[in-house]
């Protein structure tokens, strides 16, 4: 069918909801839609999502848009801000590696996409705890500051650093190049010492890591 102009492929299912996708590269628009629904409904639907799919699809237009991973060979991942280039192996081996260019999964051939996405951020996780190590003494006395903890996890912000000196970091900083997370990590412990991005809170930036604005555009590439 045919709603304000753009083509929607509509795949009648046995499902309770309805479900909307703009697949690239052309940015068809294709929805799943239980067998009860009338099409009123479906063209309902379709406008009340209008704005995110205009905006979808100029992303794949202008090439912005990023697929989901799927945990597959020759699919790309970044560690430490370079890329690599996935390799499924026997899962008798106990952690991910990386040799030269390539990351080496063990996963079972026939784990899924969640299973192997565990994997991965296990070796992210591995790989964050041992930069940390390298890192922690050199941050901590720099800026006079020591944590009561540091966690990691998936976070939609680099960093936070709560009232009780609990420092988390944000799992994916593995990703990024590793000036990036020492940046991060001196952020969060200037919060011990002023928690707010008052005035001060820069100059005591601007002390104890100089050219942190530049490793923040960086970060945020």
């Amino acid at each position: 069918m045919k709603i304000n102009g753009i083509n929607v492929i509509v795949q009648r299912k046995n499902i309770k909801n309805m479900y909307l996708r703009v697949i690239p590269p052309e940015g068809n628009v294709k929805i799943s839609a239980p067998y009860f629904v009338s099409d009123d409904e479906i063209i309902e639907f379709v406008n009340s999502k209008m704005d995110w799919i205009i905006d979808k699809r100029l992303k794949i237009e202008n090439k912005q848009y990023i697929p989901d991973l799927k945990y597959v060979n020759g699919e790309k991942h970044l560690l430490w801000g370079e890329d690599y280039t996935l390799q499924l192996i026997a899962n008798n081996i106990k952690t991910a590696f990386v040799n030269e260019n390539t990351l080496y999964l063990p996963v079972s051939k026939r784990s899924k996409i969640k299973n192997r996405q565990k994997t991965l951020e296990d070796f992210y996780r591995a790989e964050l705890k041992k930069e940390l190590d390298n890192i922690y003494d050199k941050c901590t006395s720099v800026v006079g500051r020591k944590p009561e903890d540091i966690k990691i996890r998936k976070m939609k912000n680099w960093g936070n650093c709560k009232k009780n000196k609990v420092i988390t970091l944000n799992l994916n900083l593995a990703r990024k190049p590793k000036i990036c997370l020492e940046y991060v990590l001196i952020h969060e412990l200037c919060h011990l010492i002023e928690f707010n991005h008052s005035k001060k809170f820069k100059m005591l930036m601007d002390k104890n890591c100089p050219n942190w604005r530049e490793i923040k555009k960086i970060l945020n590439e």
